[in-house]
């Protein structure tokens, strides 16, 4: 699902607005362009399923009391725990027995069993690996429900960036009549610094960053003779 559309991207281009010929292809783009912030970020963004209509996603249990979650929204979900170990997740938890952190969320990002629960309420232990089906709304988004700004923008970029690609065979830019030549580069670096307050720990544009901040603490102070 992208996360802009296709008359925000015509606008962008400079393509007037009642040419819907390019719309397919700039559709395809902005597609393409939302599937990388998904592995770039590790997560997805605007809401994925609804009260009526919930999105089951399975995970694995890191501990004996925490299961890690992405974007959690749903403040009362279904969740059931594979104790059998043949994925028909015969145990149902109550709300008694597991809370959802952080506090303040949604989106949460973590279940984790209560040690000592109400009296009447069986505490629970996972199986580190156990699998655990939740089912509720995901997803990423800013303080009105919408897919946060950054993300958009970025999508525009992007969506941009592969719609004019066909321009640049084999990554070359060329104005012959100038005598200029320039080469794509790989990634879109106006695009990554928008999405990296927003990665989560562990995908590709967190290991990034966290590489680039490194490398600015060994030569940000350096001194350069001139």
């Amino acid at each position: 699902m992208a996360y802009a559309l296709v008359d925000e991207l015509r606008q962008v281009l400079d393509i007037p607005p009642e040419d819907t010929s390019t719309d397919v292809d700039l559709q395809r783009a902005l597609d393409a362009g939302a599937t990388w912030i998904d592995w770039f970020t590790g997560r997805t963004f605007g809401a994925a399923g609804t009260v009526a209509a919930p999105v089951v996603r399975v995970y694995e249990a890191a501990t004996e009391f925490v299961v890690p979650l992405v974007d959690l929204q749903s403040t009362a979900p279904v969740v059931e725990v594979d104790t059998a170990a043949d994925r028909t997740f015969a145990t149902t938890l109550t709300p008694d027995q597991y809370q959802l952190l952080p506090l303040d969320g949604p989106p949460f990002s973590e279940l984790r069993a209560w040690t000592t629960p109400p009296l009447g309420t069986d505490p629970v232990a996972f199986v580190p690996g156990q699998l655990v089906r939740v089912t509720g709304v995901w997803g990423a988004t800013d303080a009105r429900g919408r897919v946060p700004a950054a993300v958009n923008e970025a999508n525009l970029l992007l969506g941009a960036r592969y719609y004019k690609r066909r321009e640049a065979p084999f990554q070359v830019l060329q104005q012959p009549d100038l005598g200029a030549y320039a080469r794509v580069t790989a990634q879109d670096t106006d695009a990554m610094q928008l999405l990296f307050p927003l990665c989560l720990p562990g995908s590709p544009g967190a290991a990034l960053a966290a590489g680039q901040a490194g490398a600015a603490g060994v030569w940000g102070a350096a001194w350069v003779a001139v």
